[in-house]
């Protein structure tokens, strides 16, 4: 009778040890009540540092869901109950370096205090945490908007600390496909809600009232799916590209340097990834126009194949023969199915034009795949005496190129226009030199002069002097702020000023000027195509499209200083635009070409009011933008064509 007994008994106690009803000493609080249902705790009101805590002691009971160890170390909790009419999440994140006994799937009892950091709501022990023995896993709960929620980053703070599933209902779409962050050193995919994030200098002028609104849209939509470990494929039919619906993932949803962040163990192909823009074939051409395209090729450098050096002796491409292999099988079948009568190329080595070059090699590949000799092309050369060491064409390890046919188009002769150097004590910052070539063009049985000018302008990436001397202001603001508010708020302010065009953009806007206006001095038609690193509305294509300074009178665009032409100092007034159009404008949700935090185009294909009325094809592919390198790189589970870059190429047609 009494091993009946305590037969039964350890079986209510395994039950209530399953439903997690072991009793915590001294709880006073769920965490739900820590939580609150606002973006902070009730219950942290200390404003006097980054990391606000309360005044207060709080007992709290919950299960481990995940341990987290090295920087920042602790463990996430959650309650269980069975009330859903709270809107606080049910998880917080324990801060503590002691967690010895502390393991998955165990009831802990935690006493300590509430803390925001860097607005995450976590709870830091005063005491040594409580291992009141083995629990059930926490099933995770489906991430759902509730009617209050005025935006989805609302809804994300009622799940914060939680064990959390991404479901069909949440509707959460592939901004930016998966990818390496090399600082943090975490695989990330970022998702948006309901539709893709879109760059806010796309469609408002930067800093504009419109522009900050369409950024924070971004940031309140915005979640990185981060993942554990290097992520794989199981089969070649599975890929990742911009827009995909995904659901099925569970994770524990943190927050961290202004982010929410959903933190998964579960590999790739277990994540249900759902194509609403598939990938697209580009069809053969059926008409006689003439097809312009431009093309980033991401690196091509032939080193691996014994080419010749170019003045950095520098590789940024393949490292092996199998890589380069890999590379050109994707480069040539995309520039040969693109089809094009002109087609200019970025980012390829700058390595002269003999035998040994990149671009020779690359023509020679590509002229081999194409059967008919009308539609074969040959490449720009331009004069010796434009080159630089009468061999390259500019000074760096990429330069731009050009392949045309000649069936199509007959060549004139072929400028280089030289762009803004600056030079300072700070640094040095270039352009490549725009490839500029002059063609006669058969239209309506007459002859007419065509000029195609090929550009890569300044990245965002590293910066220029006034880039280099804001970081210096800022910084002395900084170090003087703590004795002074006055120098605290002007620190913050400036910090926080920022028109999102990235570094070098008054550098960029002097290129576009200085090339439009030698561009002026040309008679015919002319077209501007190339990687110009600038979104639509951002300074340098104002300057080469529609800017006035008259209808825009808020907003001045500025040059840079420091900036020469050879030996001779720049000032120049940036006061009204160009007057080249861009076909693409009406059409800028979709004619992304590159993917960063948000999905914009940097690419281009500029032309002038007479030409724009002929301009009856406009194209962007998406075919490496919208996938995931990672994915393809050193893999063929792609298609021979997606991601041959990390740009997408477009093209116009011409009547």
């Amino acid at each position: 009778m009494i091993s009946i007994i305590l037969l039964l008994n350890d079986v209510y106690a395994n039950e209530l040890l399953n439903e997690n009803n072991i009793s915590c000493i001294g709880e006073n609080y769920s965490i739900s009540q820590l939580q609150g249902e606002g973006h902070r705790s009730p219950y942290v009101i200390n404003k006097g540092s980054k990391r606000y805590h309360s005044d207060l002691f709080f007992t709290v009971r919950g299960v481990v869901t995940k341990l987290k160890l090295g920087r920042n170390a602790g463990f996430f909790m959650q309650q269980i109950d069975k009330s859903t009419l709270s809107l606080a999440s049910k998880g917080i994140f324990v801060r503590t370096t002691d967690m010895t006994n502390i393991k998955l799937d165990t009831s802990v009892c935690v006493t300590g205090v509430v803390e925001e950091y860097y607005g995450m709501t976590q709870l830091h022990p005063t005491a040594e945490v409580i291992v009141l023995g083995d629990a059930k896993a926490v099933a995770p709960t489906n991430i759902v908007v509730a009617t209050v929620d005025a935006n989805f980053s609302e809804t994300l703070e009622r799940y914060e600390g939680m064990r959390v599933r991404l479901v069909n209902m949440t509707d959460m779409r592939v901004t930016k496909p998966l990818y390496y962050d090399r600082r943090w050193q975490r695989y990330n995919i970022i998702l948006s809600h309901q539709q893709i994030n879109i760059h806010p200098n796309t469609v408002a002028f930067p800093s504009s009232i419109f522009a900050d609104q369409h950024a924070l849209n971004n940031k309140q939509r915005r979640l990185y799916l981060q993942l554990a470990g290097r992520p794989t494929l199981i089969t070649k039919s599975d890929y990742i590209r911009v827009n995909d619906k995904v659901a099925g993932v569970v994770g524990i949803l943190q927050f961290s340097y202004g982010e929410f962040r959903l933190v998964t163990d579960d590999p790739v192909s277990k994540i249900q990834f759902t194509h609403f823009s598939d990938r697209e074939t580009l069809p053969p051409r059926t008409t006689h126009h003439l097809r312009i395209a431009s093309f980033n090729l991401l690196n091509y450098f032939n080193t691996a194949a014994g080419g010749a050096h170019n003045p950095l002796r520098q590789n940024r491409g393949a490292t092996t023969l199998l890589a380069l292999h890999r590379q050109e099988t994707k480069l040539v079948k995309t520039i040969v199915t693109l089809d094009a009568d002109f087609i200019g190329l970025m980012e390829i080595e700058n390595n002269g034009f003999g035998k040994n070059s990149a671009i020779q090699r690359l023509l020679s590949l590509v002229n081999r795949q194409i059967q008919d000799p009308d539609k074969q092309y040959e490449m720009l050369q331009p004069e010796q005496s434009d080159l630089y060491r009468g061999r390259y064409l500019g000074s760096g390890a990429i330069t731009v190129a050009g392949f045309y046919r000649p069936s199509k188009l007959q060549h004139v002769s072929t400028r280089v226009i030289d762009l803004p150097i600056q030079r300072s004590i700070l640094g040095n910052a270039y352009h490549r030199p725009a490839l500029t070539p002059t063609f006669m063009r058969d239209r309506d049985h007459q002859k007419e002069r065509l000029t195609i000018s090929v550009n890569h302008f300044k990245s965002k990436g590293s910066k220029c002097v006034a880039d280099k001397q804001r970081s210096a202001m800022l910084k002395r603001l900084k170090t003087n702020s703590s004795k002074n508010k006055a120098l605290q708020q002007k620190w913050k302010r400036a910090k926080l000023k920022q028109d999102r065009q990235g570094h070098c953009a008054g550098f960029r806007s002097l290129a576009a000027s200085v090339l439009a206006q030698s561009l002026a001095k040309q008679g015919g038609d002319k077209i501007i195509l190339g990687d110009l690193n600038s979104y639509p509305k951002e300074d340098p294509l104002l300057v080469l499209t529609d800017y006035e300074q008259a209808s825009y009178a808020y907003y001045k665009i500025k040059g840079s200083t420091h900036s020469y032409l050879g030996q001779h100092l720049i000032v120049l007034k940036l006061d009204n635009g160009f007057g080249y159009h861009d076909p693409f404008i009406s059409e800028n949700t979709d004619s992304w070409t590159y993917s960063f935090q948000a999905l914009g185009r940097l690419d281009y294909i500029l032309v002038n009011t007479d030409l724009l009325s002929d301009v009856v094809v406009k194209k962007v592919w998406h075919i490496n933008a919208a996938e995931s390198r990672l994915l393809n790189k050193d893999n063929d589970f792609l298609n021979d064509i997606a991601f041959s870059s990390d740009h997408d190429p477009l093209f116009i047609e011409l009547k």
